[in-house]
Parts: C-alpha cells; structure tokens; sequence
C-alpha cells in the first residue's frame, strides 16, 4: 500500500514538474517576439520626398526653354503692334468702333491679317535647351508625358510652381524627421538635409537656375543614410549611384570635369558593389547592361562633350532603373 502511495506521490510530482516547464517555456516567449526586433520598413513618406524632389528639378530643367519661348512670343506681340500702328489698325477710340457692323468688320480684318502672318509657334525642346530632363524622365515616377507643354505668359508662374513643391517638401520632411531621428539616423544626414533644404528654399526664391538644380539634388544624397536603419528593398547604391550621375551632368554644365571625374570614380565604387549583389541573385544579364553603360559614360566624360554625357547618363538611368524594379519585386 505504502509503495502505492508513493508511486502516486511521485507522479503527481512528475506531473506538476512538466506542468511549470511547459508554463515557463510559454512565459519567456512573451516578452521579446523576433517582429518587434526587426527593423521597421522604410516610411512611405520616403518615396513621395524622392519623387518631389525629382518633379522639382524637372520644372527647373525647363526653366531655360520656357523663357526663350517667353522672350519670342513677346517680341511677336511687339511686331504685331508695330504693323497695326503702321496700318493705323486699332488707334480709333471706343465712340468710331460704334458705328456700326461694317465698320467693325472693316476694323477687325486687318487685324486678324496680322494674327495670320506674324503667328507665335513655340519651338520643339532640343537636347540643347535642357540639361537633366531625359535623366530624370528614365526616373520619373509618373511615366505620363505632358505630350502639350504650355508656354507661361511669365517666367514667374514657373517659379511659383516650383516655389510650392519646395513648401511641399518642408512638410513632408517634418513628417520624416522625428521617424528617422527615432530609428537612429546618423545626426550628420539629418543636418544634411536639413541644410540643403534651406538652401534649397533660398536659391528657388532668388530664381537661381543651377544652385536649385544643385541643392535639389544635394538632397537626395542625404535618403540612404537617413533610410539606413529601416528595411530596406531598394540597395543602398542604387541611391547613391543616381545622386552621382545626376552631379557629374551638373558638373560638366560649368565644366568642373575634375569634380565630374571624382563623382564618376564613387559611382564606379557603389556600381561595383551593386553588382556584387546583382550576381548574388543571379541577375547576371543587369549587371552586364549597368557594366557597359558604366563605360560608355566614362568614354564620353573624356570627350568632354555635354550632349553626349547626357545621352550616356539617361541610358546609365535607364538601367538602373530597371535594377531597382527587379530586385524591388
């Protein structure tokens, strides 16, 4: 009987002894799930900051073209003004216009003889009028081309619309500022782009060309750092590679080719990187494709020649853009 009791003794023990390991083993899964350890994706925000900054520098790229256009339709309204006093056309007062129908048909006739022959047509863009626009265009969020470019009466509204997307961009680097702080952004990239959006801001208001053109960009070099801590689909090189083709087209626009050549040497090293990472994934065919058009950028820096390092650039875009959808999926 004794050995009876003792054996229930022992397994009702057993039983208990089992019972708290399951119940400690459950416990210590609470506190710490592996998700709350891993990094957060990237913000949104991210993406919509990127893709203003781009659609700045788009308007800016436009802004040479837009006001030699601007400049000859005021000097065909200064031509057609010139003929009508010349015709004595539009020098009655408001009572003569009265006079009757024929009177006014009598008037307006000539009038529209003028609108005839001296007629304003804007002039088709050409690779000399803009400097980083099939660049940005290989990059361009929205696909969609505005197939009708309207010309402004003024220079001004084309500022004022590049003024707003800068506004923009205040707000939405308000919203990312405190998620980037918190994931432990270095403080340098913050300030960074802190800084370049001030100046930014000073340079668009002032309607300087190229400092927006510069500062726009400038601001793009800052996102890997800034992103550097959150998860990540898009590698870091292709950010730093596009910052870099972007500058060294900038460069050679006021003919720094020693600067032109040292952004050419970094993209060369996040290129090479990239490519690592492409042949990793078996993506060998990219990587050939970013690898040449890599060199013909290179040939064409020695050149020295604009046109054709623009050329070079949008199909080096072009490809690194393709990488981006590819190992985005």
């Amino acid at each position: 009987m004794k050995k009876i009791k003792m054996l229930i003794i022992y397994a009702l023990i057993t039983l208990l002894f089992v019972m708290s390991l399951s119940s400690c083993a459950k416990k210590q899964e609470k506190p710490a799930p592996e998700s709350e350890n891993e990094p957060k994706p990237v913000p949104p925000v991210v993406e919509e900051i990127e893709g203003e900054i781009i659609s700045i520098m788009s308007g800016v790229d436009m802004v040479p073209y837009y006001k030699k256009q601007i400049d000859m339709q005021k000097e065909i309204e200064k031509q057609k003004k010139d003929l009508a006093i010349k015709l004595g056309v539009g020098s009655q007062d408001n009572s003569q216009e009265q006079n009757g129908e024929n009177k006014q048909k009598e008037q307006q006739t000539p009038i529209s003889q003028i609108d005839s022959l001296i007629k304003f047509e804007a002039d088709p863009i050409t690779i000399n009028d803009i400097l980083l626009s099939e660049v940005l265009k290989a990059e361009a969020t929205d696909k969609k081309e505005d197939a009708s470019k309207k010309i402004p009466t003024d220079i001004v509204f084309v500022w004022h619309e590049i003024n707003t997307k800068v506004t923009g961009l205040h707000k939405k680097w308000n919203m990312l500022e405190s998620e980037v702080t918190k994931s432990g952004a270095s403080t340098e990239a913050i300030k960074g782009f802190e800084n370049a959006l001030n100046n930014l801001t000073i340079s668009a208001s002032e309607y300087n060309y190229l400092d927006t053109l510069f500062y726009s960009n400038k601001l793009t070099s800052y996102i890997p750092d800034l992103i550097n801590n959150f998860k990540k689909k898009i590698p870091s090189p292709i950010y730093f590679m596009k910052y870099h083709l972007r500058q060294i087209i900038l460069d050679c626009r006021i003919k720094d080719y020693d600067k032109a050549a040292k952004d050419y040497n970094k993209l060369v090293i996040y290129k090479d990187g990239l490519v690592s990472q492409l042949i990793e994934k078996k993506l060998t065919k990219l990587a050939n494709k970013l690898n040449t058009s890599v060199k013909d950028l290179e040939t064409a820096l020695k050149l020295k020649d604009l046109n054709i390092i623009k050329i070079k650039a949008s199909v080096l875009m072009s490809n690194i853009e393709s990488i981006k959808e590819e190992v985005s999926k």
